[in-house]
């Protein structure tokens, strides 16, 4: 009997023991699942956040390649625009400039013709006056030798 009631008492103190240490254990694998499943709640929540930052990411570059591709037509648009206009101006520079060239020719022609004009209106006056001349010369000389007066020595 003394030998049985301390192993008896330890027996029990042990089997108190071994009751608190998987009631720990029990406990310990209790907050193992709490923490797990918050861990799991977290991850859910940070995957679906991820999720729906990535569909507003898709959704934003899907709006700014739209984008793009819309500036880049216009830009297109634009650059076509210019290149005709300057294609317009450059064939409108060209039939000015041989409207130009025309012009001048014909002014050049105008500016000869009437040259040649005014020296043959200034040969023929210049012939006139030759003749005025000589009628008042020979008119003068006769009237000097009606005076008795020798022209050549006036």
């Amino acid at each position: 009997r003394d030998i049985t009631w301390p192993a008896e008492a330890a027996s029990q103190g042990l089997q108190l023991r071994l009751w608190d240490l998987e009631e720990a254990l029990e406990q310990a694998r209790g907050e193992k699942r709490a923490l797990h499943q918050e861990m799991t709640r977290q991850y859910q929540e940070l995957q679906k956040q991820t999720a729906a930052q990535s569909q507003r990411l898709e959704a934003k570059v899907k709006s700014l390649q739209e984008q793009l591709v819309t500036r880049l037509q216009e830009s297109q648009q634009i650059q076509e625009t210019a290149t005709q206009a300057l294609a317009e101006r450059d064939r409108t520079i060209a039939q000015l400039q041989g409207r130009l060239d025309a012009m001048e020719r014909e002014y050049e022609k105008t500016f000869h013709g009437s040259l040649d004009l005014v020296l043959a209106k200034m040969a023929e006056a210049r012939q006139h006056w030759e003749e005025v001349g000589m009628s008042i010369a020979v008119e003068h000389k006769e009237q000097l030798q009606e005076f008795g007066l020798n022209p050549l020595e006036i």
